[in-house]
């Protein structure tokens, strides 16, 4: 089937006709541009992370583009322009299993010289994007990376490949771009050609719903419990500020230094259990894992300022608490 300009008035019709971008001149890396710059006309909302990124710094080799979709999932893109895309799969499987390992710091570290700005400005676009729980779904997502091939044409071995490869769980799109001229200007024909959209219809009600059922289930499985300390009760993140709080109203903390040796890293591997309110000014991508409001930052003896980490759950508040029971405290469980 064709494209065609059609004059309903004369009863005219026009085919267009189709081109192949290397013999018009038009480059892997100009569709790579085009579609950095555009990216929804892949049929999506994206967010753009970067473009020619080195992703293990022990080969030479680039992923062409990585974004990110509303949902939080990193999404690798890989560019051909020929008609049969040689290991253009295996190249993107291979930076999918790279890219699923990168942290949110990174992903903004990347936007941030992707757009040649600050840290901060890169990490308020990603929340003007996904929106204030950006942190929640990244995190939620991050490993469940998708990829997106796009190329003039694909091979029978290249589809084929796609498919079986989505049956057994992955998220890979074919997206094809036929280009073609009209009256002095080139068109692209952009179609996503797998999934179709009737499976992909089906396949995005079944994720959903698998998602749907994952989350109840997380939430069933969720601890909320909390912990009697100094005649009340707190969650978690809560009793880690008190704690910190009343050791430092009631012991001559002298530094920072002094504060980190009694409340260790190690009880926190993520992040530091306390540190210094001028730290989060310097990265900013810190500024939600603490505590921040007036009445929540710690003044030392020699007038630091320092705040405590809000990062706190099932697989870590034991520590703290072990801890903080070594420091004479008691705290007590009282319920889920």
């Amino acid at each position: 089937m064709g494209i065609y300009a059609v004059d309903v008035n004369r009863q005219n019709i026009k085919p267009l006709i189709k081109r192949e971008f290397k013999k018009i001149g038009i480059k892997e890396k100009d569709i790579q541009d085009v579609v950095k710059n555009n990216p929804d006309i892949l049929g999506e909302p994206l967010f753009v992370i970067g473009e020619e990124l080195n992703l293990c710094q022990e080969t030479q080799k680039h992923l062409d583009v990585l974004a990110i979709d509303k949902e939080g999932k990193i999404v690798v893109i890989e560019f051909k322009r020929d008609t049969d895309g040689f290991h253009m799969d295996l190249q993107a499987i291979r930076y999918a299993s790279m890219a699923r390992l990168l942290t949110i710091e990174k992903l903004i570290e990347y936007r941030s010289e992707f757009i040649q700005q600050e840290k901060d400005q890169a990490e308020q676009e990603l929340i003007e994007f996904l929106g204030k729980e950006y942190l929640d779904k990244i995190e939620v997502n991050n490993a469940n990376v998708r990829i997106m091939l796009v190329n003039q044409d694909f091979s029978p071995e290249i589809t084929n490949c796609v498919i079986w490869l989505n049956e057994q769980g992955l998220d890979i799109q074919c997206v094809k771009i036929e280009p073609y001229e009209f009256n002095g200007q080139t068109l692209w024909d952009i179609d996503t050609i797998i999934p179709v959209k009737e499976v992909q219809e089906y396949q995005m009600t079944l994720r959903e719903k698998q998602q749907s059922d994952q989350e109840t289930k997380r939430q069933s499985n969720k601890d909320f419990s909390k912990y009697q300390f100094n005649g009340d009760e707190f969650g978690k993140g809560r009793l880690v500020l008190e704690v910190v709080t009343h050791y430092c109203k009631n012991n001559n903390v002298i530094d920072i230094a002094d504060l980190q040796n009694k409340f260790p890293s190690t009880l926190q591997p993520r992040f530091d259990v306390v540190t210094l309110l001028s730290e989060l000014k310097n990265n900013p991508s810190l500024m939600m894992r603490y505590f921040r409001n007036d009445n929540q930052i710690i003044a030392l003896n020699n007038g630091d300022k320092v705040v405590v980490c809000n990062q706190w759950g099932v697989g870590n508040i034991d520590n703290f608490i072990n801890r903080a029971k070594e420091l004479g405290y008691v705290i007590e469980k009282v319920g889920k």
